[in-house]
């Protein structure tokens, strides 16, 4: 069984990894990406790039170069960020120096970014509000979601946790699925990182067991956590539910939805990690070739479970050698943990 360093190097990493294989795919549909020739390996990008966007003209920004095969988009970049922040806060998580970091990521070039993000950033950028009056209030997307890994990893309160996770997502998401969806992946992670509870038996994949408990356990966590929830947390048991009754994956996934609205985003992601916790490989491939939509971010999402559950390990050694500044997220992770052991 992976150490608990471990689990968070691999949680990290696997997000990454997620991330990078679901790049090339963003937007497409599941048969679009079937006729692609599906998913096995990195690959580069279809249209993903990175964007230079001016003081605060949005409508003016500069794509830069595709992204090659291995590379991530703004979901790792903020992750990075959002667990650096962390670290050089001594383990607190300061909305205003998380404002700071999102102001930096959009002045170093965001890669196919969230829309409610940069225009909290552009407004944080130009000075024109305070950190808490930054956030779209349309803001629903599954952003705060697939960034959250470093706070899921980090707190073991629970009280600590569930307040930072929806903090970090009120900086630039108004709408309660968006915190509601960022609570519920930092809930998963937790369970994850806790001696891989939430994971389901070996020999028992399709039947349900624990892996509907561990969607269960997650959609009463963010039910109980704010009334502004309770839809939310219906969509969590939904997946419950479909894993439950052992409804064939890709109708499943159909079912849930795969567009960037956290409130489908999100269950989906939680459902095809429950799906598959025995093979860390199997899983994301699974997601990337069955999903579509906002597969990135989805599979970053099931990568960073996954990597939890597994620890890097776990991971297959391509991967963890063809992803992008696999170096740094792994020191990262470690200083994250360092700082955690005190």
């Amino acid at each position: 069984m992976a150490s608990e360093e471990e689990r968070f190097v691999g949680c990290l990493l696997g997000g990454a990894i997620g991330d990078a294989l679901g790049m090339p795919f963003a937007g497409c549909a599941r048969e679009q990406i079937a006729d692609l020739g599906g998913c096995r390996d990195f690959a580069p990008s279809r249209g993903a790039s990175s964007v230079s966007v001016p003081l605060s003209a949005l409508g003016d920004s500069e794509v830069g170069d595709l992204l090659k095969p291995g590379q991530w988009t703004d979901d790792t970049q903020l992750t990075l960020a959002l667990a650096e922040s962390l670290i050089e806060e001594g383990g607190l998580f300061v909305p205003e120096a998380w404002a700071h970091k999102i102001v930096r990521w959009l002045n170093l070039g965001p890669r196919t970014p969230d829309i409610s993000t940069v225009e909290a950033a552009l407004q944080l950028r130009t000075g024109a509000v305070m950190w808490d009056e930054a956030a779209d209030p349309e803001g629903a997307s599954c952003g705060p979601a697939a960034r959250v890994a470093p706070i899921g990893l980090f707190f073991t309160d629970p009280t600590e946790r569930r307040r930072a996770a929806v903090l970090q997502a009120q900086v630039t998401h108004g709408r309660p699925e968006a915190q509601a969806g960022a609570l519920a992946v930092a809930e998963a992670i937790a369970m994850a990182v806790e001696e891989g509870r939430g994971k389901r038996e070996k020999g028992k994949e399709g039947s349900g067991g624990e892996g509907a408990a561990f969607l269960e356990e997650i959609a009463e966590v963010v039910g109980g956590e704010s009334p502004d929830f309770g839809e939310f947390a219906r969509c969590l048991q939904l997946a419950r539910t479909l894993l439950e009754d052992d409804v064939e994956t890709a109708t499943a996934i159909r079912v849930l939805g795969v567009s960037e609205w956290a409130r489908e985003a999100v269950p989906c992601a939680l459902y095809c990690a429950a799906r598959a916790p025995d093979d860390f490989e199997a899983a994301l491939l699974q997601t990337v070739n069955l999903t579509g939509g906002a597969v990135d971010s989805i599979a970053a999402i099931v990568g960073a479970v996954a990597g939890a559950w597994h620890g890097l390990e776990g991971l297959p050694a391509r991967w963890r050698a063809g992803v992008e500044e696999a170096a740094h997220i792994a020191d990262t992770a470690r200083r994250l943990y360092a700082l955690r052991r005190g």
